[in-house]
């Protein structure tokens, strides 16, 4: 990417951070997970066998004669964590064949990250290709935010073509970020890992975190028609070279179809260890807020 092209696009990335910083994904008040140790009050329940009874409500035993025990919200914060893929097929290019993924990727990120600063849950990022390119510890603040974002519009001007390695992100998530904390994926899950069975890959991190999927697809791979068939120089996202490629309208249907098929068989392996996930593929705001919206208003409901 040229210098100028790398201007134009930070200058379109910073003005759109600009306006997500108000959204809220999050339906009503932000309530935490946790209970547990701690000093603010949360909820009574019966006393059961089990419990323990040092948390017994002594003055409703001793007034009514009732067994109850008192449970005060964990001395902690949900902390929330997006792990964003960066690898070839996940840059903007204006060669790509897929250009829009990234500038999706961009917004759910920013989405993610200033919905969680609105409720007041500390934010970290990281970021990966073939290896981890940067990790940013959760913090409070609006400005901690705006640095995350800006590094990541940044590492657009580095002309840096690599697959992704998601055992590796995966690892350092394990390595790096606290037990229970709400971790977003977003990727357009290409890693080859993905082509086959990768239940046993998710599971460990399915099991330890809140792990959100985030699908990323181009526009182009959901919907669209051709009339007539356009001969494309590209380069390649992920090793660097230049091909031609010959676009034809059943080329273009074929590609949808294989695009469509790979996210039943992602779906499929989300299922398999009990994950929740949510695809985009709009670089529209509204569309993006509308349905990562809409996936936390429903888990609400089923919660």
């Amino acid at each position: 990417m040229g210098r100028a092209d790398y201007d134009r696009l930070r200058r379109s990335r910073m003005q759109l951070f600009s306006r997500l910083k108000l959204r809220n994904i999050f339906p009503g008040e932000w309530e935490s997970i946790y209970t547990g140790d701690g000093i603010e009050f949360a909820a009574v329940k019966p006393f059961e066998p089990g419990d323990d009874v040092r948390d017994l409500d002594l003055h409703a035993l001793a007034q009514r004669g009732e067994e109850e025990i008192v449970q005060r919200a964990a001395g902690r914060e949900l902390k929330v964590f997006v792990w964003a893929d960066c690898s070839g097929s996940m840059r903007w290019a204006p060669e790509a064949l897929f250009p829009a993924k990234a500038e999706i990727r961009d917004i759910a990120v920013a989405l993610l990250l200033y919905s969680a600063w609105n409720a007041y849950s500390p934010t970290g990022l990281c970021a990966f290709a073939q290896h981890v390119w940067g990790f940013f510890p959760a913090r409070p603040g609006e400005r901690h935010c705006d640095e995350m974002l800006a590094w990541l519009v940044e590492q657009e001007g580095h002309e840096r073509h690599q697959p992704a390695d998601m055992a590796e992100a995966l690892s350092c998530m394990m390595q790096r970020v606290a037990p229970q904390s709400l971790v977003f994926l977003v990727s357009d899950f290409q890693d080859a890992a993905f082509a086959g069975d990768f239940a046993a890959l998710l599971r460990p991190a399915a099991r330890r975190f809140d792990l959100v999927p985030v699908v990323i697809r181009d526009p182009l791979e959901v919907a669209g028609m051709l009339r007539h068939a356009l001969r494309i120089v590209m380069r390649d996202s992920e090793g660097g070279g230049r091909s031609e490629v010959y676009l034809t309208p059943t080329r273009l249907r074929q590609m949808q179809e294989s695009s469509a098929q790979h996210l039943a068989h992602l779906e499929h392996g989300f299922r398999q260890v009990g994950l929740d996930h949510v695809a985009l593929s709009s670089p529209s705001v509204e569309a993006c807020y509308e349905a990562l919206a809409g996936f936390f208003e429903a888990r609400r409901r089923t919660r």
